[in-house]
């Protein structure tokens, strides 16, 4: 899952921490907010249109007793939390994420602590989800299951206005060309004017636990078979969450195009889930095949030529961004034009043996572009397989 985090304490209680910490370590996106920013940000800011979020979060299982610089004094954190709920569930239809998804119908999920007094007797009527703080793990799950729903109803919402959507082997995927009836018709979770997403083939939009399993299996098949290039990148295409959970952020393929020198296209940048952030820099990567020699066979061993030259390939692709013929077509992509960029490779397998690790470690530490093996993105999805038990989605 991507989480955008709030709180209505600070982040610092013990509760928070442990939450972000753990849910990270599991492979789900967490990105924090101060709750004082949540509504401008989505209201107003730019960045939110090109956001790609599941479900906020806001922990209000805070003291109810503030001590500050002038004093104690009383707290009502579910109180303010419902309050910014209301607020995000009134925001106009038109304030909508990149793939469409209104941030008004964004599960908008309340941790609260069971000695709170402030839900004593019946809880309040709201469309926010009150979901009791417990350890980490139990939390996550019930988020998962409220995040789960979510999605059900997207996916039905999304055939009601014309998007073609199958389901095979345990995932459910979106059709070629988003095939929608009216290129400006909107829904209770859909605005079409906001969705940005060009695919040309079937993309996974969200899997069970069959489909984890699947989508490992067939990318240890193509790794282990060594596919080409072009193999590796329509895989990816077909199924970004690989990439989106082993890079923490949203894959965005073949874009931008650029204007000097013409037709070249990054093959894979990230962006924040947030959007553009002024803070979070944005990562260019480089895709070569899995059969790709990474460590050199020469007496003053290192990586490989194949590596040095994707390198080279990188570091020039970041100099393409900031080129001024280009701050359009990279502004359209990106939202923004980065002042400075993370470089990235992807290429061949891990090293085999101690001596190439080291050699390959070494050699990486000298770089300033990180080289990314197969088999550390395989392992992202694999760790999953051994920790979780995804339910299966209803079938529209």
């Amino acid at each position: 899952m991507n989480l955008l985090y709030t709180t209505a304490g600070n982040f610092q209680t013990l509760e928070s921490q442990e939450n972000i910490v753990v849910w990270r370590k599991q492979y789900h996106i967490v990105e924090t907010m101060p709750m004082e920013r949540l509504t401008s940000y989505l209201r107003f800011d730019v960045s939110s249109g090109l956001a790609l979020v599941d479900a906020i979060v806001c922990a209000a299982d805070t003291d109810m007793i503030d001590f500050g610089p002038f004093g104690p004094s009383l707290n009502f954190p579910i109180t303010r939390a419902l309050k910014v709920a209301e607020d995000v569930h009134a925001l106009p239809e038109s304030c909508a994420m990149r793939d469409g998804r209104k941030w008004k119908s964004l599960p908008f999920v309340i941790l609260f602590s069971m000695g709170n007094y402030e839900l004593k007797g019946e809880k309040p009527d709201t469309h926010a989800h009150l979901v009791a703080q417990h350890h980490s793990d139990l939390t996550l799950r019930k988020i998962q299951t409220i995040v789960d729903g979510y999605h059900d109803k997207v996916l039905k919402d999304y055939r009601n206005v014309g998007i073609i959507i199958r389901f095979e082997n345990g995932r459910a995927q979106i059709g070629p060309a988003l095939q929608k009836k009216d290129p400006n018709i909107e829904s209770e979770y859909y605005y079409a004017p906001a969705d940005r997403r060009t695919h040309t083939s079937w993309v996974t939009v969200k899997r069970d636990s069959e489909g984890l399993r699947h989508d490992v299996e067939l990318f240890q098949h193509l790794i282990d078979t060594g596919a080409n290039e072009t193999r590796m990148h329509q895989f990816f295409e077909e199924h970004p969450a690989l990439l989106m959970e082993a890079r923490l952020g949203i894959p965005i393929s073949h874009r931008p195009n650029f204007v000097n020198p013409k037709n070249n296209k990054l093959d894979f940048a990230f962006t924040p889930i947030l959007g553009p952030q002024t803070n979070r820099l944005i990562e260019i990567m480089e895709l070569k095949g899995p059969g790709e020699l990474t460590v050199s066979r020469q007496h003053h061993r290192g990586f490989s030529a194949k590596v040095h030259a994707a390198v080279d390939q990188v570091r020039d692709y970041d100099g393409y961004v900031r080129h001024p013929d280009n701050l359009r077509v990279v502004e359209e992509a990106f939202g923004h034009v980065p002042a400075k960029s993370k470089l990235a490779v992807l290429i061949g397998r891990a090293p085999g043996n101690d001596s190439e690790r080291e050699i390959f470690e070494r050699r990486q530490s000298q770089l300033n572009v990180k080289v990314i093996t197969y088999d550390e993105i395989l392992q992202t999805q694999a760790n999953q397989i051994k920790r979780v038990r995804i339910p299966p989605f209803r079938r529209l």
